[in-house]
């Protein structure tokens, strides 16, 4: 058994945490990935606060082990300023009826003070541990704290993992630019021991990591653990069209991009007629969130419908190794026995 800090503090099994990806990452999943003896994560950003709140319930419902909540906090999603709002409600109005309310699962980014409701619900039900993006703002982390919350602040880059550390959070998960979904452009292997070196608190690996040589890799870079994300969308509790895992199980290193051509911040995910088209008009890409309304449906159409000309399909460069679909509880099992194995074997071969 691989036993960390992060093990030890939250009293999970093992040292995985699956990532937080909004819409693939629900109830389903989260129970899966806790109840195997990692740690589930929920993409709660998808959700609007009574519907976070519905989330939350039947994952309680669901286990009783550890699990987390991802939220987005950065000022342009919580400020309560109408002047930046206004761009981005202009453009959700412009939208049919029926687009949006296929956006339901983004309808948070757009709509004032649903990011503020989303805080609320999840301060009130008391989650075990918080992942927070893009920023670690210091009155939440004091309210977590308050409540006997941990929190864990995903990065990429070392100069915010130690404006995290300053904040304030319990720990770190240092992700490198092979990681799908909103990504830095530092690579895993040269991030992470540059983030442990930087900071105070436990670091989790994040970033291309899919097997148990990922794992182990991790924690020889000086990590306590690893935040998996792209893996976990071929299981079979993720949520997304069969479309959308059967191309990562298929996907080859070159058919994932950086783009943001679906937020508005770098995105790693499939290169498509969407992507390609917005390669030579980067200058014309509006700001995070407003991208989200200028994509319209295509941020839904990947996960609904399986659209693989125009859909965004968030996938990290970990798809060359992943070949098919799973059981989240195995996927954990089998990547922690097989880091078992690996480091197993590093220790027999070492000599004095």
């Amino acid at each position: 058994m691989i036993t960390t800090e992060l093990t030890r503090t939250l009293g999970i099994t093992h040292p995985v945490v699956s990532a937080g990806m909004a819409r693939v990452s629900q109830a389903d999943l989260v129970i899966a990935v806790s109840e195997a003896g990692g740690m589930g994560c929920l993409g709660g950003v998808s959700f609007m606060p009574d519907r976070l709140a519905g989330e939350i319930a039947k994952i309680k419902a669901g286990t009783r082990n550890p699990y987390a909540v991802n939220l987005l906090l950065p000022d342009s999603l919580t400020t309560e300023d109408e002047a930046q709002w206004a761009p981005v409600r202009q453009l959700w109005n412009t939208l049919r009826e029926e687009d949006r309310a296929k956006l339901a699962g983004v309808e948070a980014l757009l709509t004032p003070g649903a990011v503020a409701g989303q805080v609320d619900v999840v301060l009130e039900a008391a989650p075990p541990a918080v992942v927070l993006t893009f920023a670690t703002p210091g009155w939440f982390i004091d309210e977590c704290r308050r409540r006997g919350i941990l929190v864990f602040a995903l990065v990429g880059s070392v100069g915010k993992a130690v404006q995290a550390a300053e904040a304030g959070v319990d720990f770190i998960v240092a992700q490198g630019s092979e990681g799908g979904g909103h990504t830095g452009y530092a690579s895993t292997l040269a991030l992470v021991p540059g983030v442990v070196d930087a900071v105070r608190q436990p670091v989790l690996a994040a970033g291309g990591i899919a097997d148990g040589r990922g794992l182990a890799a991790a924690l020889s870079l000086g990590a306590v653990g690893a935040w998996v994300g792209t893996r976990f969308i071929a299981s079979v509790e993720s949520y997304g069209h069969d479309a959308f895992k059967q191309r990562v199980i298929d996907g080859k290193l070159n058919q994932v991009t950086l783009t943001r051509s679906y937020t508005g911040k770098p995105l790693r995910a499939f290169r498509n007629d969407w992507t390609e088209q917005w390669e030579p008009r980067a200058a014309e890409i509006a700001a995070f969130p407003q991208q989200y309304a200028v994509a319209g449906t295509r941020v839904e159409s990947g996960y609904q419908d399986g659209d693989l000309d125009e859909g965004m399909m968030p996938a990290g460069q970990g798809i060359q190794i992943i070949d098919k679909l799973l059981p989240a509880g195995e996927i954990v099992r089998e990547m922690v026995a097989d880091a078992e194995r690996i480091i197993g074997r590093l220790n027999s071969s070492v000599t004095d």
